[in-house]
This record gives structure tokens, sequence and C-alpha cells, in this order.
């Protein structure tokens, strides 16, 4: 039994209580929510109740109830302390207690409460309910992803019927059948449970929001310049062409599939430090490694601009504007889940080379990088998705109609999205942000590298590893090639080109023996030798004409997969790269949007890219028998018989010509 005695023994001390803003009520209201508060503090100080009656004005009769309404715990865990005397508030949920009556079906009111009295009379029905309304795994009534609150209904239909409740009872009654009242009875039982009805409801974004805004300290903060760095890709929002020149001299434009950004931004500053805009389907390894060889070993520069933009006055990235970061290496690198972070390669160079700390998240978490997102959602408002051919965030919202036809008609050039995308990267990177006290993210690094005191150390690469020739470069194990016997100098191969110097070719010792080569991937022309026991041999060039345009070991094994498949013919005259381009910029004339297909010139563009190249579209190629498998074959170029770069004559029609 409740006595005033043990509710002083055992209350929380009054100053503890939550308290009211009594400014938020109106002069009537306030005057009277004091009179109570008064009470309550005379009331628990243990002051004569005659007293109180007499300072106060409360009735003797509401003190008790007032006090136990202070007392009783409210649903954020804590007592409801002097919010109980606010004017009009309830502490409790509305219980009906008069019987419901019978009414007409479009009869109004005289049915509050009618939900609450139907579960005090059948108890285990509100547990049905909450249970399938939570969803939860272990307690799974029905095998649904997302129960709705029209199937809700239905059930409650279904059990009130086998609970034997009437037809000329609630809720048959109404006309809806109290569907309303039960979509209000499902959104609060969602609401006084919003985590669990987050995770057993809704999707991964959902999910990942609920990691952040909890009120607690982040488990990993980064407060200096580098101290991590995020890396992520984004697919950007809009269709692109590229411009071809035709057999005429003209040009002409070809749509390419739709491209990706790979960034690096800094943790604490939010500084943009390197970005790469890739040509291909689906990010890989190698872009990864790119940019993040490019945020340590290139210096930025402002780019040659066509369109009618200019570069912010000390904008820029960092390694190019503040001479101190060129070089600059972070202690933790920030990934996400994807397969091309995942990757052995990223993994392996990443860490042998640099030095730092790879933290990977989980999938869909893109709360743990929220400085990359948050610029790739910025970069996407600002440029891309307003362009004429936006793809927009999804098929339903922000799709320009016709957005391929308008990126023809508008000219609408990868290239000149990198310039912009160039620009406004250096403007972000100049522009006052909140988050670091409306300092520019420039000025945040300039704040630490100026400031001797604070004790901040920034780790730098050696010179000669700012040259960026050999970092993430591959090591292998070859054999060298050759026989003094058949005249046959040493060599080595490498995906199936043959490499060799004027030193090797010397050293007939060597044949048969194992070496190791340092090959940089991005430029297979040549590659660097050290005998077995490491000593250094010098560079290996490629011999023929690869070593003349610039490719990749990517490119080198796609036109290598041709070649084995009889789709490329290269004769020992032509450079493979220039036929690769050629293959890849043949006219298909049976398509009328576009002479050359999406896949097929995003490639191109990438080679050309690589080998700095033109672009050129090809005519149409001629179709020849393979002698041994008698397998169509595609001749990117014609076969030439001599170095001459025409037919010879024929001596006939020479020997005859009068």
């Amino acid at each position: 039994m409740w006595t005033r005695r043990s509710a002083l023994t055992s209350a929380l001390p009054i100053a503890l209580w939550p308290t009211v803003n009594s400014q938020a009520l109106s002069p009537e209201q306030a005057r009277k929510f004091a009179a109570h508060k008064e009470a309550m503090q005379l009331y628990f100080a243990d002051e004569r109740v005659d007293d109180i009656v007499h300072r106060t004005g409360v009735p003797r009769r509401n003190l008790a109830r007032m006090a136990k309404k202070c007392l009783l715990e409210a649903p954020d865990g804590r007592i409801f302390g002097f919010r109980a005397l606010i004017p009009y508030i309830r502490t409790s949920c509305y219980q009906r207690h008069a019987q419901v009556q019978d009414k007409r079906q479009h009869q109004q009111g005289g049915q509050a409460g009618a939900l609450g009295a139907t579960l005090v009379r059948f108890p285990d029905l509100e547990d049905e309910l909450v249970k399938c309304i939570k969803q939860d795994s272990k307690h799974k009534q029905i095998p649904e992803n997302k129960l709705r609150a029209k199937d809700l209904h239905r059930l409650f239909i279904q059990c009130v019927k086998g609970k034997g409740v009437s037809e000329s009872e609630w809720p048959f009654t109404t006309q809806y059948l109290g569907v309303r009242t039960i979509q209000k009875y499902m959104n609060r039982v969602l609401n006084d449970n919003f985590s669990r009805s987050v995770f057993s409801r809704e999707g991964s974004a959902a999910k990942a929001h609920m990691n952040v805004g909890t009120g607690h300290a982040s488990f990993l903060t980064f407060e200096e310049p580098y101290d991590a760095v995020e890396i992520d890709a984004y697919k950007l929002d809009a269709h692109f062409t590229v411009a071809f020149e035709t057999p005429e001299g003209t040009e002409t434009e070809v749509l390419l599939e739709r491209l990706w950004l790979v960034a690096a931004v800094e943790r604490a500053s939010t500084a943009m430090l390197a970005y790469d805009m890739v040509y291909r389907s689906e990010v890989t390894a190698d872009n990864i490694l790119k940019v993040i060889r490019d945020a340590l070993t290139k210096k930025w520069q402002p780019k040659a601009l066509t369109l009618p933009l200019n570069y912010p006055p000390g904008g820029g990235l960092p390694s190019g504007i503040i001479p101190e970061a060129y070089g600059a290496v972070w202690n933790v690198l920030l990934f996400d889940g994807a397969l091309a972070h995942l990757s052995s390669a990223v993994h392996d160079r990443a860490r042998k080379e640099l030095g730092c700390v790879i933290s990977w998240g989980a999938p869909g978490h893109f709360e743990r990088r929220p400085n990359v997102e948050r610029t790739f959602r910025r970069i996407a408002d600002d440029i891309f998705k307003r362009l004429p051919s936006t793809t927009g965030s999804n098929p339903y919202n922000g799709r320009a109609p016709d957005g391929e036809v308008k990126a023809l008609r508008y000219k609408i050039r990868a290239n000149e999205a990198g310039q912009m995308l160039d620009v406004y990267l250096a403007q972000h990177n100049a522009t006052p942000c909140e988050g670091i006290s409306f300092l520019t993210p420039l000025e945040y690094i300039r704040h630490f590298l100026n400031d001797q005191y604070a004790g901040f150390v920034l780790r730098t690469l050696p010179e000669i590893s700012k040259q960026g020739a050999n970092m993430f470069s591959v090591t292998e194990e070859v054999t060298v090639r050759g026989s003094i016997k058949d005249g046959r100098r040493p060599y080595i191969q490498l995906d199936r080109v043959h490499y060799t110097s004027p030193v090797l070719v010397e050293l007939g010792n060597l044949i048969g023996e194992k070496m190791f080569v340092e090959i940089d991937e991005d430029d297979m022309r040549q590659v660097k030798a050290f005998l077995k026991n490491g000593a250094e041999l010098g560079f290996l060039t490629a011999k023929g004409r690869w070593a003349e345009s610039k490719h990749s070991r990517r490119t080198r094994k796609a036109i290598n997969s041709l070649v084995s498949k009889r789709i490329l013919i290269i004769s020992e005259f032509d450079d493979p790269v220039r036929v690769y381009l050629s293959h890849l910029s043949v006219q298909n004339k049976q398509r009328s949007t576009s002479p050359i297909p999406r896949k097929q010139a995003t490639d191109a563009t990438r080679v050309a890219k690589e080998a700095n190249l033109p672009l050129k579209i090809g005519a149409t190629p001629t179709r020849q028998t393979n002698r041994v498998s008698d397998i169509p074959a595609i001749s990117a170029v014609a076969p030439r018989r001599s170095l001459m770069d025409k037919d010879p004559p024929v001596l006939r029609l020479v020997k005859n010509r009068r």
C-alpha cells in the first residue's frame, strides 16, 4: 500500500526530478503548474499538509494523487517528476471502463477506447498482434518481409471472430471494421520500438543510419590531417559521349558506358586528395591503386580548359597547393566492402608501400566514410544531376527523358565533364566548411603544418619514392630463355611477349636461370630485371612493336585473348596497341543511333588515353578464313607483305606498259 512515508524514503531526491520550461505554457497553465510544483516540493520536504494547502491552494485530496503521478515511470525510462504536473498531461494510456454500446454502421462517436477494451477482454490477443508487428526472427508468426497494416487488420478480424466476437460488437459495427484503429495501433507499437522496427522492417540504408546520431562518441576519431583517408567509387549519374574522327575527316559523337569516379578524401579536413574517372563498366583494383598513387606521387596542376570555366584563386588539390602535402602519407585507409577494395593486390601492395592500417567497412555501411559519401552526393547534385543527360539517382527519381539522345545532341563529352569536375573539386577545397569552424580544407591542413607547437608530425615519402615509377609494382620470377646451339639470344617471356636488353643478349650463362622482374602494370613497354641474388641487371624492353605505344597489363591480356581466339590478326610490322584500338573503333553499320557499340567505345577511349593516341573510326573489317581451324577471323588492318606502306607493283603490268 502506498504511503507518504514510504514515498519519502524510496523516492528520488526532488532536486534530480525532470523539470519543465514554464515559458512554453499559457499564463493560466503556468500559474497552475507553479502552484502544483510548490505543493510537491513542500510535500516531499515533509511539511504539514495543512500548511501546504494554505500556501499553495491545492486541495488536500489531490496531493497524494499528484505525488503518485510524479513517481510513475515515463516512456524515456525516468520518472515523470515535475512533468506529471503539466496541466492536462496524460501519464497513462486511456482505458475504457464503460461497455461499448451498439451503434449503427455510419453513426459517429461512442467508440473511444474500443480496441483497448477488446485487448483487455482478450489478453492473449495483444501478444499475437505485437509479435506480428515486430516480426522477430525468433517469434515470427508470418513469413513476410514487411507486414502491412491491412494484413495485420485481416489477421485481427480472424482472431476476434475465432474468439466469439459477434457481428453486433466492435469492430463489426464500424464502416471499415476498425482498420484505421489497427493502423494507429501498429504505428504506435513500431514507434515505441524504434531500433527493433528499423532492423526488422527497413532496408540497408535505414539500418546504416541507425549507427549514427546515437549521442555517443565515435570509437575511432580522426582530428589531425592525414590521420585517415577515405576511398570509394561512385557511378556518374549521366550519359556521356566521346568524339571519334571519321574517315572523311569530320567528328562524330559516340555514347559511352556510364563512367565511374574513384576518389580519395582526407577525413579530418574533408579535402579531396586525388580522383580518377574510370572508363570501365566496373572498378578494378588497378583503379584503386592508381588513385592511391596519384594522391602520393602526382603533383596537381590545373588542366587546360576548353570550357568557359575558371579555377578559384588559391584553389586546387593539396599536392599542388601546399608544398608539404606533396608525398604526404596517411595512417589509416578506410575502404568499404567492394570487391575491388577487398582484393589482395590492394591490401598487400598498399600496406607494403605505405605502412598504413587498412580498415574495411561492412557492405552497405556508408556511414563509416561520411566525407567521401557526402562529397559524391554534392558532386552529383551540383554537376551531373543538372545535365540534360542525367540518369538521376534511380529510374523513378530525377532521370531525364531521352538522356542518351540528348547526350548525343548536345555533345556532352566525358573529357569536358572531367574539366568541370576538376574545377569543382578545386573549388571544394577552397570553400569554408562549417564542420571545421568555417575554415577551408586547405586552410585546415595549413593550420596544423604552420603550428610548430601543436606536435603535429606529417609522414612523407622519400624523394625517390615520390617519382612513383616503382610504387605498387609487381615482382615476378621468370626464366631466362635462349639457346647457344640454335643461336637464340637470351630473353625472358612475359604475357606472350619477349623482353631483352643489350646487356642480357650477351649473357649466355643466364640461360635456364631464374631472375626477378619488377613490373609496372600501367606501362608494359619495359620491366626492371634483377638477378637471383638481388643484383640489378637493368631494364628489359619488349621486342617488336610492343615497345612503341604505352599500354597496361590489362590491355595486353585483352589483346592476347583476341589473338588466341583468332579474332585479331597482328603481323610483325604492326603496333599491337594501334591494331587493338582500330579493332575497337570498327564502325558497326547495323546500329543507327551509334556507329560504335558503347562498350567498344568505352574500351577504345581507355586504350587511347593510355597510349595517347587519337580516336578514329575504322572501316568494317573483312573476314578471312583461318586455314588451320577454318574459324572466321577479323583482320583489323590490311595484311602487308613488305615494309612498304603500299603493295608492290605488278611486274607484268610494268613490263607491258608502253
